[in-house]
C-alpha cells in the first residue's frame, strides 16, 4: 500500500489515469476522451464569460453536472450556482441574474426545472444544515456535488473555501471515538455520500411519478451509469482515506492527523470521477474488469452524444421498455454494474473489506 509520505504524489497520478489505463490495455475511448476535451474548451469560455461580470470576491460562480465531470456531450447543458461564502447582500441576487443572462445569451440554456441549480446558494446551509429537517434535497444535492463533481467559473477562492469547511465539518468536527492517531474511514461523510446516492435513486422514481414518465429512459441509463459513478467516486474518496490506502500519519498528534485526513480528503475531491475510477481499476483490478467497466462508460457517452439516440430515449413511452435501444443500454449499464462490483468486491482484499464494512451493514 502507500505510504503517508507518498500522499500528493498518488492524488497527482490519479489525473491521467485513463490514459495510463488505456494505452497497456490497447483502447483508445474516443468519447471519454472527445467528451473531456469539449467539456474544458466549454469550462473555458464559459470562465471567459463569467469574467466580464466580475462576480464579488465573497463568491463564486461553480458549475456542477458533466461538465464538472469532464463528460460534455451534445446535449449537455451547465448546472451552476452562485456560491455565496459572505453576508447577505442584495446585490447578489442581481449577481446570479447577470449570470444568468450572459449564459442564455452564448448558447446555455437554463438548467432543469427543479431549482436546485441556476440560483444562489449559501455556505452557512451547506456546511451547518447536514442532516435534520433543514437539509433539503437542493442543499445537500449542492454540498455533495460540490465535493464530487464542481468546477468554478470564477475566483476559485470562495469555491476552495466552502469545499474545506464542509470537510472540516465532516471530519474535524466529528472526531474518532479511539484513541490511536490513525487514518480512517470518514464515516459521517461516507454517510452522507451512501444517503445522496439513496436520494439520486428515490428522486428518479419520484419524477418518473409526477412527469407522467416523461424522460424516464434517459434519466433511468443516468442513473445506472453517470449517477453511479458519482456514487463510486464518493465511495472510493472514504475508502481510500483508510490507513491500509493512506498510509502512516506524519505525526502522532490527533489533532493533526485529522488535518492531514482532511487534507487527503480535499485532494481525492479534486480528481475528476472517472479519473479516480480509472486509478483504482489500473491499480487494484485486472485487466478485463478495467477493460469492462471504461469501455461500457464509453459507449454511455457515445449513445449520449448521439442527438438521434439521445431524443429517442428522452422521448420513449414507458410501455416500450422492449425498445432495441434501451435494451442495448440496459444491457450497457450491466456491463458498467458488474465492473463496479468487481472492483469493490472481488479485486483488491482490503478494498472488499472495507466495502462490506463500512459500504454495507
Amino acid at each position: 500500500m502507500p505510504s503517508g509520505n507518498n500522499q500528493s504524489s498518488d492524488t497527482r497520478e490519479s489525473h491521467g489515469a485513463l490514459e495510463a489505463l488505456a494505452s497497456p490495455l490497447g483502447e483508445t475511448w474516443p468519447a471519454i476522451f472527445a467528451a473531456r476535451q469539449d467539456a474544458r474548451a466549454h469550462i473555458g469560455r464559459l470562465r471567459q464569460l463569467v469574467a466580464q461580470h466580475e462576480p464579488p470576491s465573497d463568491t463564486s460562480v461553480v458549475a456542477f453536472g458533466s461538465l464538472a465531470r469532464e463528460e460534455w456531450t451534445s446535449g449537455s447543458d451547465v448546472d451552476w450556482t452562485l456560491l455565496i461564502d459572505g453576508p447577505s447582500d442584495m446585490r447578489h441576487f442581481y449577481d446570479g441574474k447577470a449570470v444568468e443572462g450572459l449564459l442564455q445569451e452564448n448558447g446555455y440554456g437554463k438548467p432543469g426545472p427543479t431549482g436546485t441549480f441556476g440560483a444562489m446558494s449559501s455556505s452557512h446551509e451547506l456546511v451547518h444544515h447536514i442532516g435534520g429537517t433543514e437539509d433539503t434535497n437542493h442543499n445537500i444535492t449542492r454540498r455533495v456535488l460540490l465535493l464530487l463533481e464542481s468546477v468554478p467559473f470564477s475566483d476559485d477562492v470562495a469555491h476552495q473555501r466552502v469545499k474545506l469547511s464542509i470537510l472540516e465539518r465532516y471530519i474535524v468536527g466529528d472526531p474518532p471515538a479511539t484513541t490511536p492517531a490513525k487514518f480512517r474511514v470518514p464515516m459521517f461523510l461516507l454517510n452522507d455520500v451512501v444517503r445522496y446516492w439513496r436520494t439520486m435513486a428515490v428522486d428518479y422514481a419520484t419524477k418518473k411519478w409526477q412527469r407522467s414518465s416523461e424522460g424516464w429512459a434517459l434519466r433511468n441509463i443516468k442513473l445506472r451509469m453517470s449517477r453511479k459513478l458519482l456514487f463510486a467516486k464518493g465511495l472510493l474518496m472514504c475508502l481510500l482515506c483508510h490507513q491500509d490506502f493512506a498510509g502512516e500519519p506524519s505525526s502522532q498528534d490527533p489533532e493533526q492527523v485529522q488535518l492531514e485526513l482532511l487534507r487527503r480528503c480535499l485532494r481525492l475531491s479534486e480528481i475528476p470521477a472517472l479519473e479516480l475510477l480509472a486509478d483504482a481499476l489500473r491499480k487494484y483490478a485486472d485487466s478485463e474488469i478495467a477493460r469492462t467497466t471504461i469501455n461500457a462508460y464509453d459507449r454511455f457517452l457515445r449513445a449520449l452524444n448521439d442527438p438521434e439516440k439521445r431524443e429517442k430515449l428522452e422521448a420513449l413511452d414507458f410501455e416500450k421498455t422492449d425498445d432495441e435501444l434501451f435494451r442495448e443500454q440496459r444491457e450497457n449499464t450491466r456491463h458498467f454494474r458488474d465492473g463496479l462490483e468487481a472492483l469493490f468486491f472481488d479485486s483488491e482484499p482490503q478494498l472488499a473489506k472495507l466495502t462490506r464494512r463500512y459500504g454495507v451493514f
